[in-house]
């Protein structure tokens, strides 16, 4: 039986039914396969993992783990399965070059300055203590899985908090989201704006919302102006991987050069340098097409 284009022709809504299906039976199907890989493989007490209560580097690996099957059954499994049985084109062309390559990347060192300064900004909000919670929560595990002693693990945490999160939640946001807003409004920049407030949204860190919001608004035009949705996945990749990097003991001494602080003069020669980048990279991309 050929299951490939199965769904094609089924409505919008029940196109989206289908993708719903298919992210809650993956993200169960693959929770239950790292909880049983941890159950299997190691003595861990499962109730602490599945708490995140990770007193050891042994449970700080196996939340590690968790994170890294649960990423992956909930947006590149279920995005990729759609893709076949719907015969939705995802965008995954490798159409540019490698000047354009080159420019985007630059793009993701340049902007630190200005997204620094407007996640300052976006901190001094005065936000209820139930929304403060989550970002608590989450700088607390992110902390954790960010001890690295090794180059294993540097390369372990590479996958688990870049490769994958960079990967999945484009397919997802990206590749579908903003593809499918585009053609129910008729309206790429507003699609791109949406997408971006719930990729903010999604990650439930409210004290840089704003920050990640302008992140996810350059990612959806770097696959606007591109049309290949390999792009925004290596634009997001560097930036997630920069993250972790200037963490590993061997380059905390260039930890400066990411520091979450910045002036509005920092900030400013940032925004105007990724702009010029940007005309560039837009130039590079219309000349690649003519």
């Amino acid at each position: 039986m050929r299951l490939k284009g199965i769904f094609k022709d089924k409505s919008s809504t029940a196109k989206l039914g289908i993708l719903f299906c298919l992210i809650v039976l993956s993200a169960f199907l693959h929770s239950l396969l790292a909880y049983f890989g941890i159950y299997l493989f190691t003595d861990l007490p499962l109730s602490e993992v599945s708490l995140m209560q990770l007193s050891s580097p042994a449970l700080i690996d196996a939340g590690k783990f968790v994170q890294l099957l649960s990423a992956i059954g909930l947006f590149v499994t279920p995005i990729l399965l759609y893709s076949y049985l719907c015969n939705f084109d995802l965008k995954l062309k490798y159409n540019f070059n490698r000047q354009t390559l080159l420019l985007a990347i630059a793009i993701m060192l340049l902007i630190n300055p200005f997204i620094a300064f407007i996640y300052e900004w976006n901190m001094s909000f005065n936000l209820p203590d139930y929304l403060l919670f989550y970002d608590k929560k989450a700088e607390e595990l992110t902390l954790l899985f960010l001890q690295m002693d090794t180059v294993a693990d540097l390369a372990f945490n590479l996958l688990v908090l870049a490769i994958v999160p960079a990967i999945g939640e484009e397919l997802l946001f990206r590749g579908y989201l903003q593809q499918t807003f585009t053609k129910w409004l008729g309206k790429p920049h507003v699609a791109i704006v949406i997408t971006a407030v719930l990729f903010s949204a999604i990650h439930m860190q409210f004290q840089g919302f704003i920050p990640r919001f302008a992140l996810g608004l350059l990612l959806g035009y770097l696959f606007y102006w591109s049309g290949s949705l390999w792009l925004p996945i290596i634009a997001h990749f560097i930036n997630n991987a920069i993250a972790i990097l200037f963490v590993y003991p061997s380059f905390t001494k260039y930890a400066y050069l990411t520091d979450n602080t910045a002036t509005w003069q920092e900030a400013f020669f940032s925004f105007m340098a990724v702009g010029l980048l940007i005309v560039l990279l837009q130039k590079n991309l219309s000349i690649k097409k003519g």
